[in-house]
């Protein structure tokens, strides 16, 4: 009878260990709500200020400025003959996956809540300029980038790039990390 309390107890304890909470969801919602506020404030900014192209704003000589451009495709301009309303599909689908994903998580470690808030926030900022940005109409926008470092050459990119830039290693890491805990597991 002692025996099975014990097990009784343990099991209730990894149970409750589990168990979502508000709380377990916290850095994912202030990260997910940060990211995509300073990528759509950002985006503003920069478009109220800036003409596309013409604008330049030199923020440190030979290495980074500030200029607006619009992107058709998808990251660096690739893909540009794929119509924007199928990038919110895409997109879309991918937002709706990871979050589909992070649901499924047995365990929201803060690394899982950090890399996935930054990866949907990233992908909702950039479904959001294919949806809203063509005063034409609806669907058809094209993202607003105006990151650029030329020192290297490297292609134009905003807050919503730089998001999922950091949040995918992040989010394979804690894949592999999950696949390796749930395989001891079933071990």
């Amino acid at each position: 009878m002692a025996a099975c309390r014990a097990t009784t107890t343990k099991t209730d304890r990894l149970m409750n260990e589990q168990a979502p909470t508000r709380r377990s969801h916290l850095l994912f919602v202030l990260v997910f709500l940060i990211g995509f506020g300073l990528d759509l404030s950002s985006k503003e900014l920069v478009e109220a200020n800036f003409q596309p192209i013409v604008d330049r704003h030199v923020v440190w000589e030979g290495v980074f400025e500030i200029r607006l451009i619009t992107n058709e495709g998808m990251m660096w301009s690739m893909a540009t003959e794929v119509p924007p309303h199928w990038w919110v599909i895409i997109r879309g689908s991918v937002l709706l996956g990871l979050i589909w994903l992070y649901a499924g998580l047995e365990r929201k470690s803060r690394l899982a809540q950090l890399s996935f808030g930054l990866v949907c926030a990233g992908a909702l900022g950039n479904v959001w300029d294919n949806v809203f940005q063509n005063p034409a109409g609806l669907f058809e926008g094209h993202v607003r980038d105006f990151l650029h470092f030329y020192w290297f050459d490297f292609p134009t990119f905003n807050v919503a790039d730089s998001c999922i830039t950091i949040g995918a290693p992040l989010l394979l890491l804690v894949l592999w990390k999950h696949d390796r805990e749930s395989a001891r597991r079933e071990a």
